[in-house]
């Protein structure tokens, strides 16, 4: 397994390196089949979605295009756009070898509604996963925006120690969401939330 973020390994497929391309692939191929699952035509397209999608991808970054960062929403963008081409073939579609002709303003970030909406639901899948104590803690945090002394008060826990349980909280989560990424169907249970009490 290659190591490095997808910036530096789009860097190194442009400059031939097959090893990154493979990591790149078994980063994102789950994603990929997910989204094509929900835009395919029928489950035999799934596979050939997938395939192509890789296959243009990889054409478009050997002629030195394609994205610096965020291939996977780029990925995925292509699977959409080349189900729309087999659905309405009387339609203009632009394929992920013309993304780089567009004419877009760069300062507006291009959202995806497909792509949005599945990483929203992979999130959900990876919140689920995680303790109670951690969902609870984690939704007084990052949505209802308390303190660490107000979060203490509530778990009849110090300052610092809800503190530390916030930030092994978000870890667990990251952790999850790149298991549901991956899709592998269970997590490795994180350390029990009682055992980061008494170690912080």
């Amino acid at each position: 397994m290659r190591a490095g973020d997808d910036g530096s390994l789009l860097e190194a497929v442009r400059s031939g390196a097959a090893d990154a391309f493979a990591e790149l692939y078994a980063r994102h191929c789950t994603a990929a089949r997910t989204m094509a699952k929900q835009v395919a035509s029928t489950p035999a397209d799934v596979d050939d979605l997938v395939a192509e999608a890789f296959a243009n991808v990889l054409d478009v970054l050997r002629r030195g295009g394609g994205p610096d960062t965020a291939f996977r929403a780029y990925l995925l963008t292509t699977i959409r756009n080349l189900a729309t081409a087999v659905n309405s073939r009387d339609r203009r579609v632009y394929l992920a070898a013309e993304l780089d002709t567009l004419q877009v303003d760069e300062a507006l970030p291009f959202v995806d509604p497909a792509v949005a909406e599945l990483d929203r639901a992979m999130v959900r899948q990876a919140f689920m996963r995680l303790p109670r104590r951690w969902r609870h803690v984690l939704w007084y945090v990052e949505v209802e925006k308390r303190t660490p002394a107000e979060v203490g008060e509530r778990f009849g826990i110090s300052r610092n120690s809800a503190a530390a349980l916030a930030y092994r909280a978000r870890k667990g989560l990251r952790e999850a969401y790149e298991q549901v990424c991956r899709g592998e169907a269970t997590q490795r249970r994180p350390a029990a939330p009682g055992r980061l009490l008494t170690a912080a």
